[in-house]
């Protein structure tokens, strides 16, 4: 079976990128799989991953590289078999975005940033009551730091429909240069994913 396609969503916590993957497997004329990172974290027990649970969350300080590499493989496998993937991730660490780069090598990305200011980030964060105080800020500079997205939306600027919109049109445009092909050609990913020039 030919190989699938991969909509890759990355951003903050609370910067809407849930919303907009489910926007998205609605638009989409090809059926699309959802796929999160906090969904794969949250396959461990509840008392790793829930904030209130403080001892037991350490452990899953330890836990969670493992648990974030394996979703990255996770993710090349589903796509390789001919599934169509919309992926929803938080590259804040260094590293992850230069493993999905290589795991994600000769399958076919399109790379979004779902951006909002902190600002609004906190106040959806604090909305939600289900994320911890903080996480949003924490992230805002962290997961953009490599600078480089087939196409970019704001949530507090555009609605979900336009956000949409906007991922749609990048990727039907022909030919368009690809992300994660200049992200492979640069040849190095530095703090937090991005890349470093050599």
């Amino acid at each position: 079976m030919a190989s699938g396609s991969i909509i890759f969503l990355n951003g903050t916590s609370s910067s809407g990128k849930t919303t907009i993957a489910r926007a998205l497997q609605e638009r989409l004329p090809d059926p699309y799989m959802h796929v999160s990172v906090d969904g794969f974290l949250c396959l461990y027990p509840e008392r790793y991953w829930n904030p209130t649970c403080r001892e037991d969350a350490m452990v899953l300080a330890g836990l969670v590289p493992l648990a974030v590499s394996g979703f990255h493989r996770a993710v090349a496998a589903l796509a390789e078999a001919g599934n169509r993937v919309i992926v929803d991730h938080v590259l804040q660490e260094e590293g992850w975005l230069e493993e999905c780069v290589e795991r994600w090598a000769g399958l076919d990305v399109l790379f979004v940033g779902v951006r909002c200011p902190v600002e609004v980030a906190e106040r959806r964060e604090a909305e939600r009551g289900d994320r911890e105080a903080g996480t949003a800020r924490y992230q805002h500079d962290r997961v953009h730091a490599h600078g480089v997205y087939d196409v970019e939306v704001d949530t507090s600027a555009l609605t979900v429909d336009e956000c949409v919109a906007r991922i749609v049109r990048a990727r039907e445009a022909p030919g368009a240069p690809r992300a994660f092909e200049r992200l492979r050609g640069a040849g190095q990913a530095g703090a937090s994913g991005g890349v470093a020039p050599r």
